[in-house]
């Protein structure tokens, strides 16, 4: 009887192993990326003797079963329900709820020494020195654009008994304007002009995303036009507020902070669109290629979800937007998503206006400058990120 009873637990543990990957091969995801998580699925992990002797061969197995289990956001969601909305932890999925439900980033607890910030903001900034160089060599201008970070913008919103690590972003801004002032460049720091217009009726940052509104990129966009037309002494064709028609888009808008909730966020807020009253006409190219000229990724039904995405279509390694118009200057814009907005409004005012994403080209900035001269060369970035070298901080 015992024999038998070992005999049955055994057929059982070896028909379960079976039968997991079984149900991922017939029922499991087939999606090549995790829209929730915002990340591509795992690759089945490739053999070798150095994976296998190190035991992460079954790791990455691991991790690709996990991935591939039958109804895996379907049971993620139901979890995160669980913690957000009947456990109400104070932090889920790594996003917590402030003031006015704003969502946040969880921030570990924790202070340190932040003398190193000097060296490293040096050292960022040499590089952008010579990337001036090499822009004003050719009669060019080059401006850095500081943006604050969704978490940044409304750091006093965090819950009391939760760190917002304000001290740290504020930190590593004064060490950069310090270095970028030390060497002579243009920084133009945009928190404190959208703090000043910041109000409860017009807010100029999302809620439940990590990026600033549509209204918080034309406030940007006009106030960098304002010092290059100045800097330039030109006449530029600056959109006013007249020339654009604001539109609440009808869907709903699915915010990063949301998604890493799933959706489940009982807030609302609608995702805005500047259209021009009187169109710029232009081409567009993206890395390489003719593509529709739409600066908007419009969806075909109001019940869909959108995204930032719905900006330029989303992040591009390279995009060219033209309007023959050859008595305007040319513009580089290059930096993280926040440029996707500003891009639906700088490209009216230039003849041509290139957009560079580092985070997906190996391209050299200084060899892609040097290539096509641009007379104004724009650096976009927030606050979190000026002192990182990695990605649209590669200027080398």
């Amino acid at each position: 009887m015992k024999r038998f009873s070992e005999v049955c637990f055994i057929l059982l543990f070896v028909g379960f192993l079976c039968a997991v990957p079984l149900l991922i091969l017939l029922h499991g995801s087939k999606l090549q990326a995790l829209y929730y998580e915002n990340r591509a699925l795992s690759a089945p992990p490739e053999l070798n003797t150095q994976a296998l002797l190190s035991g992460d061969y079954f790791s990455r197995w691991d991790g690709w079963l996990t991935d591939h289990v039958a109804g895996r956001e379907r049971l993620l969601k139901l979890n995160t329900w669980l913690d957000y909305r009947l456990l109400d932890r104070p932090a889920v999925n790594g996003i917590v709820e402030g003031a006015g439900g704003v969502l946040f980033p969880f921030q570990a607890y924790g202070t340190w020494d932040l003398d190193y910030l000097a060296g490293d903001a040096a050292a960022i900034c040499d590089d952008l020195a010579a990337l001036d160089e090499l822009v004003t060599s050719y009669g060019g201008r080059f401006y850095y654009v500081g943006l604050p970070l969704q978490n940044a913008f409304y750091y006093d919103r965090y819950p009391d008994y939760l760190e917002n690590r304000y001290w740290h972003i504020s930190a590593m801004t004064e060490a950069f304007a310090g270095a970028m002032a030390d060497r002579g460049l243009a920084f133009l720091d945009l928190e404190p002009v959208l703090r000043a217009a910041q109000t409860e009726e017009r807010p100029l940052y999302a809620a439940s995303d990590h990026h600033f509104n549509y209204y918080g990129a034309y406030l940007a966009y006009r106030t960098v036009m304002e010092r290059i037309t100045a800097d330039l002494g030109r006449d530029l064709p600056v959109l006013t507020a007249d020339d654009l028609a604001s539109e609440d888009l009808p869907n709903p808008f699915l915010g990063s902070r949301d998604r890493k909730l799933y959706g489940l966020w009982p807030g609302s807020e609608a995702l805005t669109i500047g259209v021009q009253r009187d169109p710029v006409a232009f081409d567009r190219t993206d890395n390489g290629t003719p593509v529709p000229a739409q600066v908007f990724r419009l969806p075909a039904t109001e019940a869909e979800t959108v995204d930032y995405n719905v900006y330029m279509g989303g992040d591009v390694a390279e995009t060219v937007l033209s309007t023959h118009r050859p008595e305007l200057p040319d513009l580089l814009i290059f930096g993280d998503s926040f440029t996707n907005p500003l891009e639906t409004l700088f490209y009216t005012v230039f003849d041509e206006t290139r957009s560079l994403d580092l985070r997906y080209n190996d391209v050299s900035l200084l060899d892609y400058v040097a290539e096509h001269r641009p007379d104004v060369v724009l650096c976009v970035r927030d606050d979190t990120s000026y002192l990182s070298a990695e990605g649209n901080g590669r200027i080398r």
